[in-house]
């Protein structure tokens, strides 16, 4: 396993520090990345079998679908059936506290990802080392939490390696995370929208946002 420190930089650019990574992912292999939250487990997102690797890392249930971090609005399209409108409102007013969506999966989504809901849950990710990787990649790829399945999630790099280690090619060491709870998740796939799960934003700021 590689890993890339990213707070120890010298003279090379981030796009430099993390060409292992983005190589990495796009041989379909795991790397692990800080992100505005949590350490995230993150492999190609359209390779079936990378995707099945993190469920075999995480002891994770198939039944449970996978994150999605995105960089723009341009690659969210690659992943859903249309964008909700309703993610441009809650983004402008929310996004660099951290929102999660869930809305109809694009047709080309390997099944694995969506565990067959026909959903996907996206999150723009604004920490600059996803930035950076994204675009190296030019592809969506996972976000999951970097834990075995029941575990809390790492704020650290060291945390998520006690047991994912085995299973990751690259490694990216940040900052230890001062998130203090995960992302909420807003299911916008009706017409009432539905938090999945209350995090980052208070569902009461949703409502009143998607109602004004």
């Amino acid at each position: 396993m590689r890993e890339i420190d990213l707070t120890a930089r010298t003279d090379e650019s981030l796009k430099d520090l993390l060409r292992p990574a983005a190589l990495a992912i796009k041989d379909g292999d795991l790397v692990i990345v800080p992100t505005t939250t949590y350490y995230a487990l993150t492999c190609d997102a359209f390779n079936p079998t990378a995707v099945s690797k993190v469920f075999s890392a995480k002891a994770r249930g198939e039944g449970k679908p996978l994150l999605i971090l995105v960089d723009s609005f341009g690659m969210m399209k690659t992943v859903v059936r249309e964008i909700d409108p309703r993610v441009k409102e809650l983004d402008w007013r929310f996004g660099p506290k951290g929102l999660t969506y869930v809305l109809g999966a694009a047709d080309r989504l390997p099944e694995e990802l969506t565990a067959g809901t026909g959903t996907v849950a996206v999150r723009f990710e604004r920490h600059e080392a996803i930035q950076t990787l994204l675009a190296l990649v030019g592809l969506p790829i996972t976000g999951s939490s970097a834990n075995r399945e029941g575990a809390p999630p790492p704020p650290t790099l060291d945390d998520a390696l006690k047991d994912l280690r085995d299973w990751v090619e690259v490694a990216v060491r940040s900052s230890r995370s001062n998130a203090t709870t995960p992302t909420t998740i807003v299911d916008l796939t009706a017409n009432d929208p539905v938090v999945v799960r209350e995090g980052t934003v208070p569902e009461e700021d949703i409502r009143r946002a998607l109602a004004g």
